[in-house]
């Protein structure tokens, strides 16, 4: 089965090709950028860019999320279309249902990834095209050396300093999904979803507690909460349907946190 993977080089982007391959699928890799993909039948399309340093590119956030996935919906051919958003949308609202109203507010800065997405979404399901669907993951948690995210940062201090310094408090918390199973959901979501849109995420939040912990038990470093830190609270996304249509069962991700570790050492050390 052939597969077409927008946004390779990316974190989620790159464990798709890998997961693909892996599965038997041909995976074809375009750089939209400079490659000629106008009119070309794509078979199954995974659109994983995103650009989430937002408030620094607005206007890379927006052509990533809306002008370069419109451009496409339009100028190519395909089986089927798959648009990674975000678990983000909901971070305003009192619902995490698929089905359920967003809401947004341009006046603040930090929507404009939500509004992007949001505006993502809705040309995918006003283009009127057949096997067009949407994935909304939560915080994707795996080996990402490079991102500037939470989990990710926490991890490199602690093996690069021995040390993390925390601007928030050890009871905050969000829904961590671990990436084996944001790629391996969103496949299958891709060829046979019955539905428009689909939330990937463990379905509970994890505390930054628990995190934490691991990391100091693997790791031996040092904790240092900054004065004045603030909880951040995220709402518990509902994984009802991908559990329903696809028997979805999340992988507990606190154990991969000593092979993230691992991982990292070997690839700071390569």
């Amino acid at each position: 089965m052939k597969f077409t993977v927008i946004g390779s080089k990316g974190f989620i982007g790159s464990n798709l090709v890998t997961h693909l391959k892996n599965e038997g699928h041909e995976c074809y890799t375009p750089e939209i950028r400079t490659d000629n993909i106008n009119n070309k039948n794509l078979g199954n399309v995974i659109f994983a860019i995103g650009v989430s340093n937002f408030v620094e590119k607005p206007f890379e956030a927006v052509n990533a999320h809306v002008c370069a996935l419109s451009k496409i919906l339009q100028k190519t051919r395909f089986d089927s279309f798959l648009y990674f958003s975000s678990g983000r949308v909901y971070y305003n609202g009192t619902s995490t249902n698929e089905d359920d109203s967003l809401s947004v507010n341009p006046m603040k800065i930090n929507d404009l990834y939500n509004i992007s997405k949001a505006m993502g979404e809705s040309i995918c399901i006003a283009s009127g095209k057949e096997n067009v669907r949407i994935v909304r993951p939560s915080n994707v948690t795996g080996s990402d050396f490079s991102s500037n995210l939470f989990i990710p940062s926490i991890l490199r201090d602690a093996v690069d300093k021995g040390k993390i310094s925390l601007r928030s408090t050890l009871d905050s918390e969000k829904d961590y999904v671990y990436i084996g199973d944001v790629v391996n959901i969103a496949t299958k979501i891709s060829i046979s979803g019955k539905h428009s849109i689909y939330n990937i995420a463990f379905g509970k939040n994890t505390t930054s507690k628990k995190i934490i912990d691991e990391i100091i038990a693997n790791t031996g470093c040092e904790l240092d909460i900054q004065p004045n830190s603030s909880k951040f609270s995220f709402p518990t996304i509902s994984i009802e349907k991908i559990k329903n249509e696809f028997g979805f069962e999340p992988t507990p991700f606190i154990p991969k946190i000593k092979t993230m570790i691992e991982n990292y050492k070997k690839f700071k050390n390569s």
